[in-house]
């Protein structure tokens, strides 16, 4: 090896830091220790509490013999299961599929099988829509199953040494409407930045309580599923949508979330809509938000932003950023201008 070759070399083994976002975790089980990681229910744990749950799904499953690259794949709503298995399946050198449960079960065995999945986790609740018969897969359910292998594993810090950002992380699948669902692989590098990107834009912080009413299945909800645990927010599950609680958690404490504008138009609806004493962000895609739905949760103190992206793009990539000047604009016109699509967001260019 010549001088130059030797030098860049060095370089690369002494300054290169891999883009994982397990590191995410990590650093939260240090830095935000005791601050509350996630709430499913009557569940809760602290940072350092999550953390030690992932360590022990990552040796558990490195345990029984899973190699760097392996699928396991999770078909399953809103939990804490969920959310563990952003960091326990990558920090064990495994590929997450994560599931759409609105699939039917013909689709849903179809991509168990492309993907070459070995292990599946189901909620109880969606085993019918799991088809008999799968070859060489193994069932389990997020509860009993999920925990028993839990208690198999050890707190103890996993290795990640040779893994790189340019690793596959995860395979999300497309809705199949125009043929067979279509798997897009994720690598470490692309989530690592798009998630920094969903905070910085929807400014989380270790303060914020974050409402899961955006599937987790989706594009890996939108790479927050590793964006909450970079800035030690909290999460909050919820396996659906349920307007009126919804509407109570926003009261009790909510800060962020996410969702389509069906979503938000289900919401502005209900019963229990009111104007909040705090404003609530909120980011919304899947479908271009008109200026009506804009304007009443603005009117309801919700601050809106208007995101667009696709499977292939990690999620949004695009983030409508209102110039300083629209504060002045009358109300329908800054409806109008956050009905548009935007820019970039800040990793985009890095993907």
């Amino acid at each position: 090896m010549n001088q130059p070759e030797a030098k860049k070399q060095l370089q690369t083994n002494v300054y290169r830091h891999e883009l994982l976002p397990t590191h995410f975790l990590e650093r939260a089980g240090e830095a935000y220790a005791d601050h509350i990681a996630v709430v499913d229910g009557e569940v809760q744990y602290t940072w350092r509490e999550f953390r030690a749950r992932a360590r022990r799904f990552a040796s558990a499953l490195k345990a029984q013999g899973l190699e760097k690259g392996d699928r396991i794949a999770f078909l399953a709503l809103n939990s804490e299961a969920m959310l563990l298995a952003h960091f326990g399946v990558p920090l064990a050198g495994g590929v997450l599929v994560s599931i759409n449960t609105r699939l039917s079960a013909d689709e849903i065995g179809y991509i168990i099988g492309q993907s070459g999945s070995t292990k599946v986790f189901c909620s109880p609740e969606l085993r019918d829509q799991i088809p008999d018969g799968l070859s060489g897969v193994e069932l389990l359910n997020t509860q009993e199953d999920l925990e028993a292998l839990l208690s198999q594993g050890t707190e103890d810090e996993v290795s990640t040494e040779g893994f790189h950002e340019d690793d596959t992380l995860s395979i999300n699948y497309t809705s199949g409407t125009t043929g067979r669902p279509k798997g897009v692989m994720y690598h470490h590098r692309g989530a690592y930045l798009n998630a920094l990107a969903m905070v910085l834009d929807q400014r989380l912080t270790a303060d914020s309580v974050y409402l899961w009413t955006l599937p987790m299945f989706h594009c890996n909800g939108w790479t927050f599923a590793w964006g909450v645990a970079a800035v030690g927010a909290t999460s909050v599950c919820i396996p659906r949508i349920d307007p009126a609680d919804v509407w109570r958690r926003f009261d009790e404490g909510v800060t962020h979330f996410c969702a389509a504008p069906t979503v938000l138009t289900m919401l502005a609806n209900d019963p229990a809509a009111h104007r909040l004493e705090r404003p609530v962000r909120l980011f919304t895609a899947g479908a271009p938000p008109s200026p009506t739905i804009i304007a009443q949760m603005a009117a309801l103190n919700f601050e809106l932003e208007h995101t667009y992206g696709l499977t292939e793009t990690y999620g949004p990539c695009t983030i409508n950023v209102p110039p300083p000047s629209l504060e002045s604009q009358p109300e329908e016109e800054q409806s109008r201008h956050k009905a548009r699509q935007g820019f970039l967001n800040v990793c985009s260019g890095e993907m």
